[in-house]
């Protein structure tokens, strides 16, 4: 992924972390990854996590950036949801959304996931 697909990455990763209204501290802990492989700052970050955890929308803005690579977004996307130890259902419906935009097939989203638990 180029510099600017990562940036998209995060913002799509904020709208997984704030779909249910918050962004847990183990989420953040994921999504700082990205951050330090972006350099984007913290007030940027910021805006990100607040218009996540406040415009339920926001998701949908990210389908386009996210085709470079769908299997490798799909599992980043994964890991910041899973990060608190639990998948909400807020969380899981905006996956499959991005999934499904991405022409990710539901059984190979299913397979991420538990990939992803396999190795958190």
């Amino acid at each position: 992924m180029n510099p600017a697909q990562k940036v998209d990455l995060l913002r799509a990763a904020c709208c997984v972390a704030g779909i249910d209204g918050q962004a847990t501290e183990a989420e953040m802990n994921v999504i700082q990854r990205m951050v330090r492989e972006t350099g984007v700052g913290k007030a940027s970050l910021q805006a990100m996590i607040d218009r996540s955890t406040k415009d339920p929308e926001f998701y949908k803005e990210q389908f386009r950036v996210l085709k470079a690579d769908p299997t490798e977004a799909m599992t980043y996307l994964i890991q910041v949801a899973m990060a608190d130890g639990k998948l909400t259902a807020g969380e899981i419906e905006v996956m499959q959304k991005l999934g499904e935009k991405l022409d990710v097939p539901h059984q190979e989203f299913q397979k991420l996931i538990t990939q992803v638990r396999e190795m958190l």
